[in-house]
């Protein structure tokens, strides 16, 4: 059975891989390695970045091939990705690659000679319920900005004649799914009504182009919220 310490580990480094991704590294960085692909060097800094919160993450000071192992890996995904369109496939096939060498890494760790999980003990473990809501409400907040993003595309180019549009819509839409997550953590589903009937009558605000775009983006936004609150509360 898996220990507490063991869940923590693996939670961590989904964090780290998280921060990585949508908090420490920007547009620019991404359109630079999309330019420039293998010779871009934000492409080395941004796995140079990976490597680093791997290993502040894990605790495990001593085990310097797994920062090691995480920005190589990193590096050669993100190179490949370059290769192909940023669209909702190659986005989707990327974070599984990520999250595969993750689970990876920690099934290696967990053989029976692996003696460091004791620094874990002393290393940042307050316990795993405050590792999963800080996943949580990183999913909401930035990776689902970009997968919502992707998702309803095709409709963005017909309505986003106003460049402030969409940054708009991205920063509405975090403070949406924190409020979400919040609530359902809470266990508070009825305000959740609330947040959809103020949407609704910004919806009927707007055109119809605008306003179907901004109603399938909510609905999107709302259900990745409430099913990643849902998910975290089952370890909660």
């Amino acid at each position: 059975m898996l220990t507490q310490m063991e869940i923590s580990l693996l939670i961590r480094l989904i964090i780290s891989h998280l921060l990585t991704d949508f908090v420490f590294q920007s547009d620019s960085w991404i359109k630079q390695k999309y330019k420039d692909g293998w010779h871009s060097r934000y492409l080395y800094v941004h796995g140079a970045v990976a490597g680093i919160l791997a290993y502040l993450f894990s605790g495990l000071w001593s085990l310097i091939w797994i920062p090691v192992t995480i920005a190589a890996t990193h590096i050669i995904i993100d190179g490949v990705k370059t290769k192909f369109d940023d669209n909702i496939k190659s986005f989707s096939f990327d974070q599984l690659a990520h999250f595969a060498v993750i689970f990876a890494i920690w099934i290696w760790m967990m053989a029976p000679s692996f003696e460091d999980m004791a620094v874990l003990k002393q290393a940042v473990l307050p316990g795993i319920e405050i590792w999963i809501i800080i996943t949580a409400y990183l999913i909401v907040i930035w990776p689902s900005s970009v997968l919502i993003s992707k998702l309803t595309e095709k409709w963005r180019r017909n309505v986003n004649e106003d460049g402030n549009l969409e940054n708009a819509g991205r920063w509405i839409g975090r403070l949406e799914r924190f409020l979400i997550l919040t609530l359902v953590l809470l266990h508070k589903y009825e305000a959740i009504g609330l947040l959809v009937t103020a949407k609704s009558i910004f919806r009927f605000s707007e055109s119809r182009n605008i306003g179907e775009y901004v109603l399938i983006g909510t609905l999107i936004s709302f259900a990745i919220a409430i099913v990643v609150g849902l998910i975290a509360n089952m370890f909660l």
